[in-house]
Order: C-alpha cells, then structure tokens, then sequence
C-alpha cells in the first residue's frame, strides 16, 4: 500500500514543516484526502471507493463504494457534516457522514 503524511503546518511557516505522523493509505490511488467530524475521509479515484479513518491510527472504519457509473473521484472536502466528492464530470456529489447520496452539483465553469 502507498502511504500518505499528515503534515502540521498551520502554526509553521512553510520553511518549517514538520511530519507528524505517516499512515498507511487505505487504497493505492487515494485521489482525495479530508477531515471532519473528527474522521479522516480519503477517496479512491480508481476504485470509487470512500473510505472514513480513524484520525488517531489511520485504520479503516467503514468503506462505502460510491457507484459513479463511469466517473472518478478527483478531489474530496469536507464541510458542514457533508463529504464533498469532486468528480471526472466536472460535478460535486454530496454524501452524509454514513456515505449516503445526498445532492449534487456543477462545478463546471
């Protein structure tokens, strides 16, 4: 499995960076990375596959497989208790924290 980084660098300046802590990646095309409500979320641009981590260890909580019919995962945010997954469409589908379908949107320009 590829490994990702947790880096601290909010109270850092850029020059001084620090890795706090390297965890093993849930998937081997993880396309996005988010925290929020108190989970470490990744995505899998390949697989479709959502995945909610523990923040502490990086284990595997749950797995939910996003069923995109032909499109992948670009990015992932998190924000107001919804998982946001930026797609190979150009939308944004909206899922709650139990990795059900909530809405979607255009982010086309």
């Amino acid at each position: 499995m590829k490994a990702f980084a947790l880096i601290f660098m909010l109270a850092l300046p850029l020059s001084a960076q620090v890795v706090v802590q390297t965890i093993d990646a849930p998937d081997t095309n993880i396309s996005g990375l988010a925290f929020g409500a108190g989970w470490m979320w990744a995505v899998d641009g390949v697989t479709n596959n959502l995945y909610r981590l523990n923040s502490i260890d990086g284990s595997v909580l749950d797995t939910w497989n996003l069923a995109l019919s032909g499109y992948h995962p670009t990015g992932l945010g998190f924000a107001n208790n919804q998982i946001y997954v930026a797609l190979t469409s150009g939308y944004v589908n909206i899922y709650n924290t139990s990795g059900a379908y909530v809405t979607q949107f255009s982010a086309l320009c």
